[in-house]
């Protein structure tokens, strides 16, 4: 109840975000990381994936890339323990791909590597379902996500994942276009150990145009994801951390209204600056606002280029982000990359039939070279190369189906992500650091 009190009072501070321009846009830039040595030896490293869905009408695929020669295992667990687990191996030229691995709907499943760090994503396809983004590789102290909605038939639901032998106990900081949300029904969940809990928001929050979720554990860990049903088609993203600059490879696509939603757990504004880049290279506009503290902030990306564009938004203290595109009949979303680096790992690509379009965004001043290698489990590769000019996006479509994953290197720090379409639906995914 405590905490109840203090949200009220601090909602009255609060005050709902709008594009009103900041008194001096910030200045800070993306971190850069540099490609290194793979890491080597025993040691286990570990993706979480809160969410999978497969039935009769629909099938998921777990897409597995590591940095190097590594084992894994994807163990699923349900009812408290492990119901399922598959093995599998791969090294710097092979992907694997798991499919269908559980038809019984929704799913949360570990992934264990041994001898090298992995990634892994997920995308699940089939009626009115194209959706899918990358597991959680990390665990910070509090996690965002930001860009759901609760408006009359949707469906948001967050998934709170806790793959470890202890039970969790979690508070929900909830703000909408009211301000700050309060309710008992938002403090002291608890996660059993080794067992998902769904909380069904739109039940709890009902007809919320913008509604944003920060996970904060008070006991143990979870992995949250969200997960937007809009009646047609179906976008899912993880939580992530703050920080202070985010790029989007992906944040917009042709027939998608896409918005930039931010949120702020502290207890002062963070002033932002959003820039935006597509694949002519021309300067466009940029937009400066401010994300109460603690709040979000909802900005249109309507307009900015005709054609498939990315994102960079920095502020003066640390956020979360995130983009939500939608259409009539799709809706998508993903998380930025809070780092540029010169080496990528993007599980996914060419699980969707159609073929998918890899993203790279260089938000620099100088022109790079990249090279994309293509990632079959049957270890067949080919790698191409580009050049992308300074301040501009690149699309690269990838058609084969046997693809599984992408790993891209390049001269200079660069960000990187990929989308598909089908059916009228489409999805957005992100990638991980390579080194």
């Amino acid at each position: 109840m405590n905490r109840i009190l203090a949200l009220v009072v601090a909602a009255l501070a609060v005050v709902v975000a709008t594009m009103q321009p900041a008194p001096e846009p910030p200045v800070p830039t993306v971190e850069v990381t540099i490609r290194s040595e793979a890491p080597t030896g025993g040691a286990s490293h570990f993706a979480h994936c809160p969410w999978s869905r497969s039935d009769s009408l629909r099938s998921s695929a777990y897409s597995v890339l590591g940095e190097g020669p590594a084992s894994f295992d994807l163990s699923f667990l349900e009812g408290g323990s492990v119901e399922d687990r598959i093995s599998g191996r791969i090294d710097s030229d092979t992907a694997a791909r798991v499919e269908n691995p559980r038809p019984v709907g929704a799913s949360s499943a570990l992934v264990e590597f041994s001898g090298s760090m992995g990634t892994v994503g997920v995308v699940a396809a089939g009626e009115g379902l194209l959706a899918g983004d990358l597991c959680s590789g990390r665990i910070p102290d509090s996690w965002h996500l930001p860009g759901g909605s609760t408006l009359e038939g949707e469906s948001l639901v967050l998934r709170l994942f806790n793959p470890f032998t202890a039970d969790a106990r979690i508070d929900l900081w909830a703000f909408s276009e009211f301000g700050i949300e309060a309710g008992e029904a938002l403090e002291g969940l608890t996660v059993p150990a080794r067992r998902t809990r769904v909380v069904a928001l739109e039940e709890i929050l009902p007809r919320r145009e913008s509604l944003s979720i920060i996970v904060r554990p008070t006991l143990g860990s979870v992995i949250p994801v969200m997960v937007l049903d809009t009646g047609t088609d179906m976008a899912v993203w993880p939580g992530a951390d703050t920080g202070t600059g985010w790029e989007f490879p992906v944040a917009g696509a042709v027939g998608l209204r896409s918005d930039l939603v931010l949120t702020n757990e502290a207890s002062i504004p963070v002033n932002f600056l959003i820039e935006a880049f597509d694949e002519s290279g021309a300067s466009l506009p940029t937009q400066v606002g401010r994300i109460e503290g603690p709040g979000q902030a909802r900005v249109s990306l309507e307009g900015v280029s005709s054609s498939g564009f990315g994102v960079r938004v920095t502020g003066d203290g640390p956020f979360g982000a995130a983009i939500v595109a939608r259409s009539e009949t799709s809706v998508a979303a993903t998380v930025g990359a809070r780092t540029t680096a010169t080496g990528w790992l993007v599980p996914g690509p060419g699980v969707v039939s159609s073929g998918s379009r890899l993203r790279l965004l260089n938000a620099g001043v100088t022109e790079l070279t990249v090279t994309y290698r293509t990632l079959t489990p049957a270890g067949r590769t080919r790698a191409n190369v580009i050049d992308i000019p300074p301040n501009a996006v690149r699309t690269v479509h990838i058609a084969a189906q046997e693809v599984a994953g992408v790993r891209v290197t390049s001269d200079g720090p660069l960000t990187v992500g990929w989308l598909a379409a089908v059916s009228g639906r489409a999805m957005f995914s992100g990638a991980i650091p390579s080194g």
